[in-house]
């Protein structure tokens, strides 16, 4: 089981994304071996405001967060008290962004790894949890 962060869904749904490829073959590759993936349900808010920001097309923002909540793989987790206040602890700990401690706390929560593309959420969570960016999963998965 992973823990994915947004970063790695929004370089997949944009073409124009540095590691689209990556998060491309990434994503398909735990869809294909239905592995498990958990997110917090705090994935969809943020896929929709990088879509929407960055495309300003609303539909495509919708149809991006329809089509996450379908994935039969996927498992999310609301970001209920417990998981809010486990988040808060790590955000000061590891000098985190908010929403990054969630996909951290949610990650040490279920002792699986983060995969994730912010090389801050990487470097920072690396004391508290294994962190990957897609590449590296990719190398260990294909090994």
């Amino acid at each position: 089981m992973y823990v994915i962060d947004a970063s790695v869904y929004v370089s997949r749904l944009q073409a124009t994304e540095t590691h689209h490829t990556s998060s491309k073959r990434l994503l398909e590759l735990l869809r294909m071996q239905r592995i498990p993936v958990s997110c917090p349900t705090l994935l969809w808010p943020e896929v929709a405001a990088a879509l929407g920001r960055g495309t300003r097309d609303p539909s495509l923002a919708r149809a991006a967060v329809i089509s996450l909540r379908r994935l039969s793989h996927h498992h999310y987790v609301p970001l209920d008290h417990r998981l809010a206040a486990e988040a808060a602890e790590l955000a000061g700990k590891c000098l985190l962004r908010g929403a990054d401690a969630v996909y951290v706390a949610l990650a040490k929560r279920l002792a699986c790894p983060l995969v994730t593309l912010d090389l801050q959420q990487h470097s920072r969570a690396a004391n508290v949890i294994q962190t990957l960016s897609p590449d590296e999963l990719l190398s260990l998965l294909l090994a």
